[in-house]
């Protein structure tokens, strides 16, 4: 029991690490979804990813972390899952390693007064954000195979959050004029 309690007090230490500005303080980050962030972008969010399909990896950050822990439990610094298609704006970009691996958060705002701590990296193999690994299986998908399997696989991408309407329509466009 002491453990969690421990565990419970830590996980808002952390967001709060990140409002002190502990760890390197970055203006600009070029993630592995090839894509070069900096202050002041906008991220648009995907779906969330845990099973009741709240964000992960989008999460309270400052005072409201620790309200929201103190009163419903740990996991529920978690953004909503109505979250999805938000567009964020970074605030500031933060890296720090931990057991020597180098993780990147932005701290971001959706225009409310809360700010939330986006970590980016496990965002895209998510498809927490919009701009994921999901999208270079759509790019994929138009490169080969039968037209009418990757108009679905596209569509599913589309249907899930995953890429824009505007990214859909010309991917499908790329395929049909094959």
């Amino acid at each position: 029991m002491k453990k969690l309690a421990f565990l419970l007090l830590l996980l808002p230490l952390a967001s709060f690490a990140q409002i002190l500005g502990l760890g390197k303080k970055l203006t600009e980050y070029k993630a592995s979804n090839g894509i070069t962030y900096r202050i002041g972008d906008t991220v648009r969010l995907g779906q969330g990813s845990a099973p009741n399909g709240t964000f992960r990896y989008v999460q309270y950050a400052g005072w409201m972390t620790f309200m929201s822990t103190a009163t419903k439990g740990a996991d529920s610094h978690n953004l909503e899952r109505n979250g999805s298609g938000y567009n964020t704006v970074i605030k500031k970009i933060h890296s720090s390693k931990a057991n020597g691996a180098e993780k990147v958060v932005f701290a971001v705002g959706m225009g409310g007064a809360n700010n939330f701590d986006l970590w980016i990296e496990d965002c895209i193999a998510s498809c927490e954000i919009a701009a994921c690994k999901a999208n270079a299986a759509a790019t994929t998908a138009a490169e080969g195979g039968d037209k009418f399997d990757q108009l679905k696989k596209l569509k599913a991408l589309y249907d899930g959050g995953a890429i824009t309407a505007a990214e859909y329509d010309v991917q499908k466009k790329k395929l049909l004029n094959q």
